[in-house]
């Protein structure tokens, strides 16, 4: 298993995104990335942290904002689509 380079949601085969062509792109879930695209290009990087704060807050609502918060802000920046260094590591 792993992680969508994008939302940093755990990942298996059945949750891969698509490339243009069709084929299953392992670095993105398909709710990011489809036919070769993201599914949401403007949203920003804060605003991928509030969201996945606010899931992980929702399925432990004894989580403190501040941990769930602490988390992703470093878990999410370091992903490949919000990381510049690894911006030309993949193909769509």
């Amino acid at each position: 298993m792993g992680f969508c380079n994008s939302c940093g949601r755990p990942i298996v085969k059945e949750d891969y995104g698509t490339n243009k062509d069709g084929s299953l792109n392992p670095e993105f879930c398909k709710d990011c990335f489809q036919d070769g695209e993201y599914t949401e290009p403007d949203i920003t990087l804060t605003e991928m942290i509030v969201r996945k704060s606010e899931e992980m807050m929702e399925k432990n609502p004894r989580l403190p904002e501040t941990v769930a918060t602490g988390i992703t802000t470093n878990f999410i920046p370091a992903l490949k689509r919000w990381n510049p260094e690894f911006q030309d590591d993949y193909e769509f």
